[in-house]
């Protein structure tokens, strides 16, 4: 029996399906990494792209070849060079996640996009079964140092893990808003039947237990602007309740990059002064 058609497995083929859908890409510069054994590099070939494809792993083939990349250390890529990134279940398998985000940022040109996916942590059966096991499914146990070191290079003894990283859409959600993605678009992926299964359930206590936490956080952080914290707020519990987050096996989401960092960090320094001026009035009044 023949191997399966790569792209048409899992997430890749709700991926491929989408850079097919990018029409002709003549004239712009792709980064794939990690590129893997090329399945997206190929696709985004066909599309007209230049494509750099980056990976630990690199290989020499007749139809593929990639180059070594880290996704933990810096790129030797020329800021606002690329124009789109493509990271295919990748992020999970790197700690400091910030940064990774941070280098995408310098090296995407504004108003380019990050195609992102990773397994989703958030959807329902992943909730249930990290309350139980702390494994994002119950046939698997907790992450340990059997299984998530996936590699240890024998010169630096550098390690390289395995899925020890799984993020929440919301912590990822944050950490690509502080790097300058704030226009997302979350595509459809595999159903988790399991998740909807218990969804009918338990949807009820979610949509409680969210609209309770919004309304009694709005109260909090007095010096942030509260249609602004709101408006911050209600997103958040949206993407707590949406049936892409619980009811979806991955996330797939297209993010594109609004702002550079040195803006982002601009605005955060905005905010921050102003709790600092309003911690010192209040300090001031009770001396008084």
């Amino acid at each position: 029996m023949s191997n399966p058609d790569k792209t048409s497995v899992g997430i890749h083929v709700y991926v491929y399906a989408y850079i097919e859908s990018m029409g002709d890409l003549s004239g712009k510069t792709v980064l794939d990494i990690p590129s893997g054994d090329g399945r997206a590099t190929n696709i985004f070939k066909k599309q007209g792209a230049n494509v750099i494809s980056l990976d630990i792993f690199p290989r020499k083939g007749k139809t593929y070849s990639s180059k070594y990349g880290d996704m933990t250390e810096s790129l030797d890529i020329d800021d606002n060079a690329i124009d789109i990134i493509i990271c295919q279940e990748g992020i999970e398998h790197v700690p400091d996640q910030y940064n990774l985000l941070k280098e995408f940022n310098r090296i995407l040109k504004k108003g380019g996009d990050l195609i992102l996916t990773t397994p989703n942590i958030s959807n329902i059966r992943s909730k249930i079964s990290c309350l139980f096991t702390e494994s994002d499914m119950w046939k698997r146990m907790p992450c340990t140092e059997i299984d998530s070191i996936w590699h240890i290079d024998e010169q630096s003894k550098k390690f390289y893990f395995g899925h020890l990283f799984l993020i929440p859409v919301n912590h990822l959600k944050t950490l690509l808003t502080i790097n300058g993605f704030h226009e997302i678009i979350y595509k459809k992926t595999r159903i988790s039947k399991s998740s909807v299964l218990m969804g009918l359930f338990i949807y009820p206590f979610f949509l409680i237990s969210n609209i309770l936490a919004f309304f009694s956080y709005t109260k909090k952080n007095q010096h942030i602007n509260m249609s602004i914290k709101k408006k911050i707020l209600w997103q958040r519990c949206l993407l707590n309740l949406s049936f892409t987050t619980l009811f979806r096996k991955h996330i797939f989401w297209v993010c594109k990059k609004n702002f550079d960092h040195d803006d982002v960090i601009e605005d955060i320094n905005k905010m921050q002064e102003k709790m600092s001026e309003d911690i010192v009035s209040e300090r001031e009044i009770i001396k008084k």
